[in-house]
C-alpha cells in the first residue's frame, strides 16, 4: 500500500493469469480528469511493451457496480525495491557498489526506452516502490501510467514526496510529470542503492547534499571508502542538486554513466553480485526474528496491610 492504493494478486477470471490489481486510492478518483488522464495514457501505452515494464491489461472497477477504480497489470515475481532497502536495512545487509550499479544500469535504459517510445510521456514516479526486482536479479518498472493521473491532484513538491515517495526537481510553480521528473527518480533511486537504505521523508530535498557528501561504495569484499568524484557528481547531476549542469533526459544520463563505466575499471555492473545479495536477503528474510531476551520475574512483595 502507498498513496496510490492497494495491490493483490489475483487470477484473471477470463485468463486464469496472475494478475496484480491496483485498487486505487479513491482520494485521488475523486478529481474527475484523474479517471480521464489514466485511461488515456493507458490506451497510449497500449502496444508499449517490454520485459523492462509490467504489461498493463486494462482500467476496471474495483468491483461490479463500484465507483472505485482498479489498474490491472501482469503479477511480476519478484519483491518491491523499497521492501528489499528497507529489511537490508533493518537486517544490515550490505548492497555493494557493483550490485547497486547493477540496478542503476537496468533503470536507466530502461526509461530511455520509454522516453524514445513516447516523446512527450513519461513515468513521473520513478522511485523503489514502484520498481520489482525478480528473483534473478532482473528490473521491472510497474504502474508507468499512472504518473498522468496523479499530476491531475496538482500537488505540491513536499505532498508528492510524503504522499507518494515521488521526488519532483525544483520547479516556479506547480510540479510538471516530465523526463526532468524522471531523471530525478533515477537519481533518488541510484543514491537509495548506493546508501543501501530508504531515503527518510525529511532528507528529499534539503540533505541531498550532505547524503552525498556521507556515502559511501561498498566493494565485495566489505571494504568502503567515499564515492568517487565521477559517481557522485553523477548523482548531483541526476538529482538536480547540481543545477547547472543537471542532466535534462534519461539518454544523456545513460551517456555519462557509460562514460564513468567506461573510465573506471572498478564498476563493473556484473548480475552475479546482485544475484549474492538476493541470496542473502531471501536468507535473511526466511530466518526467524532474532530472540528478545528473557528477563526473569522479579518477586513481587505482598501488599502491606495498614
Amino acid at each position: 500500500s502507498d498513496g496510490l492504493g492497494d495491490r493483490v494478486v489475483s487470477a484473471d477470471p477470463t485468463t486464469g493469469d496472475l494478475v496484480q490489481i491496483l485498487r486505487i486510492n479513491p482520494a485521488l478518483t475523486a478529481v474527475p480528469s484523474f479517471e480521464f488522464a489514466l485511461r488515456e495514457r493507458v490506451a497510449r501505452l497500449a502496444n508499449f511493451r517490454h520485459g523492462y515494464y509490467a504489461r498493463v491489461r486494462r482500467v476496471d472497477r474495483a468491483q461490479p457496480h463500484s465507483s472505485a477504480l482498479a489498474l490491472v497489470s501482469d503479477h511480476v515475481e519478484g519483491t518491491r525495491l523499497s521492501e528489499i532497502l528497507r529489511v537490508a536495512e533493518e537486517r544490515g545487509l550490505q548492497l555493494d557498489i557493483n550490485a547497486a550499479l547493477c540496478l542503476i544500469r537496468q533503470l536507466v535504459p530502461a526509461l530511455v526506452l520509454l522516453h524514445e517510445n513516447a516523446r512527450d510521456a513519461a513515468h513521473g514516479l520513478v522511485g523503489p516502490e514502484r520498481l520489482v526486482v525478480t528473483p534473478q536479479g532482473r528490473l521491472v518498472i510497474a504502474e508507468h501510467v499512472c504518473g498522468a493521473a496523479v499530476e491531475q491532484m496538482q500537488y505540491g513538491r513536499e505532498r508528492l514526496w510524503h504522499e507518494f515517495r515521488v521526488a519532483m526537481p525544483p520547479s516556479a510553480g506547480i510540479p510538471r510529470f516530465d523526463q526532468r521528473a524522471d531523471v530525478t527518480g533515477i537519481g533518488v533511486v541510484a543514491l537509495s542503492v548506493v546508501l543501501g537504505r530508504p531515503l527518510r521523508d525529511d532528507e528529499f530535498p534539503r540533505k541531498l547534499g550532505d547524503l552525498l557528501a556521507e556515502a559511501r561504495e561498498r566493494t565485495a569484499l566489505g571494504d568502503d571508502q567515499p564515492l568517487s568524484a565521477p559517481l557522485r557528481s553523477w548523482l548531483a547531476r541526476a538529482l538536480q542538486v547540481d543545477v547547472r549542469r543537471a542532466f535534462a533526459s534519461a539518454p544523456e544520463a545513460l551517456a555519462a554513466l557509460e562514460e564513468i563505466s567506461a573510465e573506471n575499471s572498478t564498476y563493473v555492473a556484473a548480475p552475479v553480485a546482485l544475484e549474492t545479495f538476493l541470496s542473502r536477503y531471501i536468507s535473511a528474510v526466511l530466518a526467524p526474528p532474532p530472540a528478545l531476551p528473557v528477563v526473569a520475574p522479579q518477586a513481587i512483595a505482598p501488599p502491606a496491610v495498614a
